[in-house]
């Protein structure tokens, strides 16, 4: 009894492991079935003597093949939960092939027929076909094996006969009910001995049923062919009887599933868990994978799509229908000229071209959409697509059933309050009643259309991202952070005042639509009140918070036209502001890397990484003690054709938002590491230390990336120094720390660079596996002039030797500030009074000259930013 694989796939792609892993039980199976072969007996009349004989052959092949079709076509289905299994009766003909024809006959038979069913019928295509069909010819060459062996020289139509079939299809079907098994759990990520044995129950005795029929088919054919009609008739009957049965328990058990819908969906007023219960209630009548209603907004052509996440939420989004799709004069109802649109069934035989561009675009296999109607009129649409198991498709009585469940949930959606409030939700904020972005976006093209027709100056677009709120998340917990968000939005909204819209577009970022603003300084004017209303603080927990904000502004018409180009302005303005410290930045078009110059940039970026132009200085790092230079600190810089030297602070940024860190990382490790293989061969055996970005730290190849370099230029790990900033660790504590982790067993030093200047990293520290902290440059280059500058220096140094770290402070220019580091007990020291950043060629020669720090201070360096 094959049990074909028809387990139930999501919408995304299957992982490269699920993937190799079934790839792999094809394999098996092929070395099990290549191993079964030569056990088989010589095949008499195998190889054909005459034309006659080989007729025969062919003829009892295909004979077998299209009985097998019919087993595989005409199959019973059993659902259970949310899988389905496919149980095709191919006992019938398997026993008959090996009853009364040879080896031959019966595998190219058995395979045959399965391919016609599986590509002509079930439109199994790639890997799911490939294991269907190799456990079909595993199966024919186990039964042969099987069925031989215990049969031994008796003759055909014996006990021992008998014996032989049972057994052959007993362990074929035990066979096939632990490889599929294998198969839905390696698919599904979670093999376990529940898994592998989930088909070793029902389908055995299934099988031995079948076979009963098979051998008295058997029987009655070796007496005479037409005395076998009788038994084969009364199996069909008893299959045609199974499946009517099956068909009415099904039409039964849906009665009084939607008896207990039409129950749940007008128990309660509420209106999540009614959409809730009306999604869950809807799959599971129509054993679908995908349940959504789609409603109309009240805008031009947007829909609000609400659908079921895997673990129950409810998700949101608003769409833009096409009006090309044929789901949309359901979906829209009276809006699209429709009284009362009809229910629409989009079939996976379907050759319409937008039924078929819509199910890919959706990547659904097929679905079936139902007016929703309320009082007022159709509200939206109810659909279903893609029932559970693949093993068939929807058909009218399913359309049908799904219209009675649409007026159920229509009938619990039609109290007004309760359909206004279903579109209030859908156009604001559920945790601050904000608008959102679809209601932010209408309202900005309002404006913008306004503006075109000369009905307003103009309108400004500002996005305003809080600064350190995720530090209250994680320290006092996400209640407490909901409760500051919604702090903020008032304050905003207040400071505002009442003709801006301030919307929230996720997370801890807010918008701000100002009509009427003609220019910079009206807009400043607004972000300046609205951060100055967010500088008190907010008791939080009895713990008084402050949070700033960095505020982006686009203005209209100046920056765009465009409701997503000004955004997107805004957007980048904003993080400009949030690169410069915080506050309020207006749109500037060289800051804004996808400018064509800046686009540019970034494609000469890719080159010059390509090309070798991205390069590397070396900066030394000395011993306050003994002088000693103990390490090399790399810094990027990138040799540009036209522009000259371009520093980290300007690139960086660029690599940033392009996707390039992977690339630009690996260029600058490799090149650290080539020219620390090659000073060590020269005998100069020193530490060369590599900034990160947050985006770095955050790699899952990360660690592999280092271990694969650091063999590869035979380089030692203890020589390999990795800086890390507070603010890349904060960005993602968990997976920062785990990542950092797996770098310090690999043997590599571990660096936090500015410590001092982030947030919140104290709490973290202890968590952190570093070896050393690096004291700001701010701190050391005021520390003669600033008491706060000395006292917060000491104060990292004492941390340090408290926790057992090395110290070491950047921005050492003059003898003074290398006295006072000395005297405070810092470890080492980096900076222009010890050397400048040099060419990494260069370097040795400057040592062999190194002896004393040079006694004249030198002019302060640029900012570094990381580089890699």
């Amino acid at each position: 009894m094959h049990q074909a694989y028809q387990r139930r796939t999501t919408t995304s792609a299957r992982r490269p492991a699920q993937w190799w892993g079934i790839v792999g039980v094809v394999a098996a199976l092929c070395a099990l079935t290549l191993a079964l072969v030569p056990t088989l007996p010589v095949l008499t009349g195998a190889v054909p003597v005459t034309a006659h004989e080989a007729r025969r052959l062919v003829a009892g092949a295909l004979l077998i093949a299209a009985m097998c079709a019919l087993a595989e076509i005409f199959v019973l289905h059993i659902q259970v939960k949310r899988e389905a299994q496919t149980l095709a009766l191919s006992e019938v003909p398997v026993i008959l092939a090996v009853t009364f024809a040879v080896p031959a006959q019966t595998i190219v038979g058995m395979v045959a027929g399965a391919t016609l069913a599986y590509v002509l019928h079930r439109r199994q295509r790639g890997l799911k076909l490939t294991y269907n069909l190799t456990l079909k010819a595993t199966d024919a060459v186990v039964t042969l094996a099987i069925y031989t062996a215990v049969l031994g020289p008796a003759s055909t139509l014996t006990p021992r006969w008998m014996l032989a079939a049972y057994v052959s299809v007993a362990v074929a079907a035990l066979m096939d009910g632990f490889v599929t098994g294998l198969v839905i759990g390696v698919h599904e990520g979670s093999l376990s001995a529940s898994t592998l044995l989930r088909g070793l129950g029902v389908y055995p005795a299934l099988a031995f049923g079948v076979a009963t029929l098979a051998v008295v088919v058997a029987f009655a054919l070796d007496r005479s062919p037409v005395s076998a009609v009788p038994a084969l008739a009364s199996g069909v009957f008893l299959v045609v009887g199974y499946r009517a049965y099956a068909k009415l328990s099904e039409r039964h058990l849906s009665l009084e599933r939607l008896y207990r819908f039409s129950q749940a969906v007008t128990s309660t007023p509420e209106v999540n868990e009614t959409l809730t219960n009306v999604l869950t209630q809807a799959k599971e009548l129509l054993r679908s994978e995908h349940a959504e209603i789609t409603f109309f907004s009240g805008m031009d052509g947007n829909v609000v799509r609400v659908a079921l996440s895997p673990s129950g939420r409810l998700l949101r989004e608003s769409v833009q229908l096409d009006a090309d799709d044929p789901a949309t004069p359901t979906v829209l109802g009276a809006q699209a000229g429709a009284t009362t649109p009809g229910p629409l069934m989009m079939l996976r035989t379907s050759k319409d071209p937008a039924t078929v561009a819509h199910l890919a675009a959706r990547r659904w296999r097929e679905a079936l959409v139902v007016p929703l109607v309320g009082d007022a009129g159709v509200v939206g649409a109810l659909a279903v697509a893609d029932r559970m198991g693949k093993v068939r498709g929807f058909d009218p009585s399913d359309l049908r059933l799904l219209e009675t469940v649409a007026n159920h949930a229509g009938v619990a959606l039609q109290n007004s309050r309760l359909i206004d409030r279903l579109r209030h939700e859908s156009l604001h904020d559920a945790l601050t009643g904000l608008p959102n972005r679809v209601l932010l976006r209408s309202n900005a093209l309002a404006e913008l259309t306004a503006c075109e027709q000369s009905r307003s100056v103009g309108c400004a677009m500002m996005i305003m991202d809080l600064d350190r709120f995720k530090d209250v998340n994680d320290t006092l917990g996400h209640q407490h952070g909901d409760e500051l968000l919604m702090t903020v939005a008032a304050r905003t909204v207040a400071a505002a005042g009442p003709q801006v819209t301030v919307a929230r577009l996720g997370g801890d970022e807010f918008a701000l639509l100002v009509p009427g603003c003609p220019d910079g300084p009206a807009a400043h004017e607004v972000a300046t009140r609205v951060l100055a209303a967010l500088e008190v603080p907010t008791v939080l927990d009895g713990i008084p918070v402050q949070v700033g904000a960095s505020i982006g502004i686009a203005l209209a018409p100046l920056h765009a036209m465009d409701v997503t180009d000004l955004m997107r302005h805004a957007d980048v303005a904003m993080y400009a502001a949030k690169n410069a410290g915080g506050g309020v930045r207006l749109y500037e078009s060289d800051t804004d890397t996808s400018s064509p110059d800046r686009l540019a940039l970034v494609m000469e970026l890719r080159t010059a990484l390509d090309e070798g132009d991205v390069t590397i200085h070396v900066q030394p790092k000395a011993s306050l003690l003994t002088r000693e230079v103990v390490a090399v600190e790399v810094l990027a810089r990138w040799n540009h054709p036209r522009h000259g030297l371009i520093m980290p602070d300007e690139f960086i940024p660029l690599a940033e938002r392009a996707g390039l860190m992977r690339p630009l990382s690996e260029h600058v490790l490799r090149l650290a590491l080539q020219h620390c293989a090659d000073w060590r061969s020269h005998g100069i055996d020193i530490n060369i230390a590599v900034n990160l970005s947050a985006r770095t730290l955050t790699d899952p190849d990360l660690c592999q990336l280092v271990a694969a370099l650091l063999d590869a230029y035979d380089v030692p790990a203890r020589l390999l120094t990795l800086e890390i900033t507070e603010s890349s660790v904060m960005a993602d504590p968990d997976a920062a720390i785990e990542a950092l982790q797996q770098l310090r067993a690999l043997g590599v030093r571990l660096s936090v660079d500015d410590f001092g200047v982030g947030y919140s990293s104290l709490s973290n520290l202890s968590r952190m596996p570093v070896h050393e902290l690096k004291i700001d440059r701010s701190f050391v280059l005021d520390l003669a002039d600033s008491i706060d500058s000395a006292v917060i220096t000491r104060s990292i140094i004492d941390l340090g030797r408290n926790l057992a770290l090395d110290v070491i402070a950047e921005g050492v220019e003059d003898q003074q500030a290398w006295d006072m580091l000395s005297a405070l007990g810092c470890v080492h020291a980096q900076g222009y009074f010890i050397a400048r950043p040099m060419p990494p060629e260069t370097f040795p020669a400057w040592l062999r000259r190194w002896d004393v720090p040079q006694q004249v201070p030198l002019a302060r360096e640029p900012a570094e930013v990381h580089t890699a």
